[in-house]
């Protein structure tokens, strides 16, 4: 009789042990979900503080501009300055789209990934699913985050490498091109 009460106090500490050891680690998943939805948020902040308003009209104002010289610059050679930054500006002008659509990719990441946090923290906290993997879904719910890390940081530095180029070319090629206007046009040889 003594022996069967040794036995199931034994089975009982092992028992209180596992389920122990078991909240050790919902509560250390649950910590990382904290620690990644404040990643998330501070992703979102910078996305917001880095949010080009006038992609569109930047977009507009350099196809404009563009056309304004294509059509209105005769020249038998192209003055070499004068091409490089028309090449640079060009470049930048062609990449905005991009930016727009990483600027796309990284809000809705950002927002799909929240939600699969929500699910995964209310799986953990009820018990749901396969308690076993939910380490795995934690390391892979990182990887996620970590790539919309990644995605930011590439945002950012496009971001500010365009509008660099913007704000140093833009005003002087377009000085130049409203200047072509009041040119007269050459006179085509017979």
């Amino acid at each position: 009789m003594i022996n069967s009460v040794k036995k199931a106090t034994l089975a009982l500490s092992i028992a209180v042990l596992l389920a122990s050891c078991s909240d050790l680690k919902k509560t250390e998943y649950l910590k990382e979900i904290v620690s990644m939805n404040t990643t998330l948020d501070s992703i979102a902040g910078v996305l917001k503080e880095n949010q080009i308003d006038t992609l569109h009209g930047i977009i507009g104002a350099g196809m404009q501009m563009e056309l304004r010289i294509k059509n209105n610059y005769y020249a038998d050679t192209i003055d070499m300055e004068l091409g490089k930054k028309m090449d640079a500006f060009k470049r930048m002008r062609k990449g905005l789209p991009e930016l727009g659509n990483l600027y796309s990719t990284i809000n809705t990441g950002v927002e799909e990934q929240k939600k699969s946090l929500l699910l995964l923290q209310n799986d953990i906290e009820q018990g749901n699913g396969e308690r076993k993997k939910y380490g795995e879904y934690v390391v892979f719910e990182q990887q996620k985050v970590g790539q919309l890390r990644s995605l930011i940081r590439e945002y950012v530095l496009e971001k500010d490498k365009s509008m660099k180029t913007f704000t140093e070319l833009y005003p002087e090629l377009n000085a130049f091109s409203m200047s072509l206007l009041n040119k007269p046009k050459p006179k085509l040889k017979k």
